[in-house]
């Protein structure tokens, strides 16, 4: 796909499912925000490809699930590369325990990281996106959410 002249954060993009998305919308042009919350190391190696490709991109450190820093992380994307065309909701954690043992951080840490942050991040992005009159986000989830798997009553809600 053509994204060339689009910017695009993706959150959680040090590894996994997020790293491959920006070094994908890399490659069809797009200038990336790669998002780390702690894999700082991850996220210089995926900007280090898309570089290495011929691509634009740039590490951004946010705990996204924090409404504050959510909006500062967009607001410096947007003032480092113009505008934020595409967001990707990737960020996301497990905390695997039964229900029955789950303490109340282990639920919090899961719901703020999977769902708590595309609202946040969401609603700092779409001003922007509405204003230029053009703006896609994508929401990436997980099949647990339909069919659930034992010990992740917190990953399957969120």
């Amino acid at each position: 796909m053509d994204f060339g002249g689009r910017v695009a954060l993706v959150t959680g993009s040090s590894s996994g499912i997020g790293a491959a998305t920006a070094k994908e919308l890399a490659a069809g042009g797009a200038k990336v925000a790669v998002h780390y919350r702690g894999n700082g190391e991850g996220a210089a190696a995926v900007v280090a490809a898309i570089e290495a490709a011929g691509g634009v991109a740039r590490p951004y450190q946010a705990d996204v699930a924090n409404v504050e820093a959510a909006a500062a992380l967009v607001k410096q994307v947007q003032a480092d590369f113009g505008s934020l065309d595409i967001l990707v909701n990737n960020a996301g954690t497990t905390r695997d325990t039964l229900l029955m043992t789950m303490k109340e951080d282990e639920w919090d840490a899961v719901i703020n990281t999977n769902l708590k942050s595309v609202y946040a991040v969401s609603k700092a992005a779409l001003r922007g996106m509405i204003r230029q009159r053009w703006g896609r986000i994508i929401n990436v989830t997980s099949v647990v959410g339909i069919s659930g798997q034992a010990g992740q009553a917190n990953y399957a809600a969120s």
